[in-house]
């Protein structure tokens, strides 16, 4: 038997060990999908972590002006966006997808797609990564990004293992809003802070932000909370929907804070470079 031969039988015999000991812990936890797709959702964060460590690379070679005149700490962000762009388009795009699959939106609870399923299951690597990110960084992420972080690390868990499948509509279609949050710190990294495509970008963002986010998810997070409050659940593990009821509130809080801030945010970047001119101009009067 050849060396490389028997190296795919230990390979294959280690994976299949895994496979039973991964199954033995999570499958009575109700959590089958961790033993169904941990293969996936590993090469899933292989992939995000080669596309970050890549990023630099790539970006020497197309803009390598731009580059050399960030500093570490944003070409360390530069990076980080660059696969948050790319995943949350990803990730949109297949939500869009599925926005109205009957299999889903006829039974909210217990609604189940396989194809769905595994596509959320190719998501998981990001956010592992992202919490990875969160703790390396915390001084600078801060303790709401490491909460939005785990709470959708645990919620994907729930959501490749059959049960409230159709939740993952609302609670991750807000990645949309995110494409338009990334596209505009790689532009004010890239020194494009007062041009106007950052002004026109930082306005599909805010509309994404409010309309989807503030709207539809804190819709669909109230109507879930009143049906776990009267127990209409099927036959989903009540734990894990009182869970989810719990994550969208946390949801909606997490995003009526950062409102806040965006709000604040857009009246520097439409309003207060105009009264600066304003100012400017009068003195030149005077």
């Amino acid at each position: 038997m050849s060396l490389t031969a028997t190296s795919v039988e230990g390979l294959s015999a280690l994976s299949g060990r895994l496979d039973s000991v991964i199954k033995d812990v999570f499958d009575p936890m109700h959590l089958s999908g961790v033993g169904t797709y941990w293969k996936v959702m590993l090469v899933s964060l292989l992939v995000h972590v080669a596309v970050f460590w890549a990023a630099p690379i790539v970006t020497k070679l197309v803009m390598p002006r731009v580059y050399g005149q960030m500093s570490d700490n944003d070409k360390r962000s530069w990076s980080v966006c660059i696969v948050a762009l790319l995943h949350s388009v990803y990730d949109s795009a297949f939500i869009i997808a599925f926005f109205n699959d009957p299999s889903l939106n006829m039974d909210k609870m217990g609604g189940y797609n396989e194809q769905f399923e595994y596509l959320l299951a190719t998501a998981m690597g990001y956010y592992i990564w992202d919490l990875s990110i969160c703790l390396s960084d915390y001084s600078n992420y801060g303790i709401m990004y490491l909460i939005h972080g785990g709470l959708g690390v645990f919620g994907l868990f729930v959501l490749t293992s059959r049960q409230l499948q159709f939740y993952a509509i609302p609670y991750l279609l807000p990645e949309l809003s995110s494409v338009f949050l990334n596209i505009r710190h790689l532009l004010k990294y890239a020194g494009k802070a007062n041009s106007l495509a950052y002004k026109v970008n930082f306005a599909l963002f805010l509309a994404a932000f409010i309309s989807i986010r503030v709207g539809f998810e804190a819709y669909h997070s109230y109507y879930l909370a009143l049906n776990v409050y009267r127990g209409d659940t099927g036959d989903v593990f009540y734990p894990f929907a009182v869970y989810f009821a719990i994550l969208g509130i946390t949801l909606t809080t997490l995003n009526l804070i950062w409102l806040r801030q965006i709000l604040n945010a857009a009246y520097y970047t439409f309003f207060a470079g105009s009264k600066k001119k304003r100012g400017g101009q009068a003195r030149k009067e005077e």
